[in-house]
């Protein structure tokens, strides 16, 4: 796989409707950072990958206990 080493910046097929208008989110890879914009502004927000990961998890984690716990209490029924 290729190191991100320098920055690449792609515009994505995920769109964000923001003050009425419909704009397209742009993300710049740079390092262990990513960096999320909407076209045509200026604000960035920045993640680093390693929390994005972790976030990703717990929510993996967090919706199998909710369906274990509805399947629990389907059975119960």
């Amino acid at each position: 796989m290729t190191p991100s080493t320098k920055p690449v910046t792609r515009e994505t097929s995920a769109f964000v409707r923001d003050g009425g208008r419909v704009r397209a989110v742009v993300a710049t890879i740079a390092g262990g950072c990513l960096e999320l914009r909407l076209k045509g502004t200026r604000q960035r927000e920045t993640v680093e990958l390693s929390g994005l990961w972790h976030q990703a998890v717990k929510a993996r984690v967090w919706l199998q206990r909710m369906e274990k716990k509805a399947a629990r209490a389907a059975r119960r029924k």
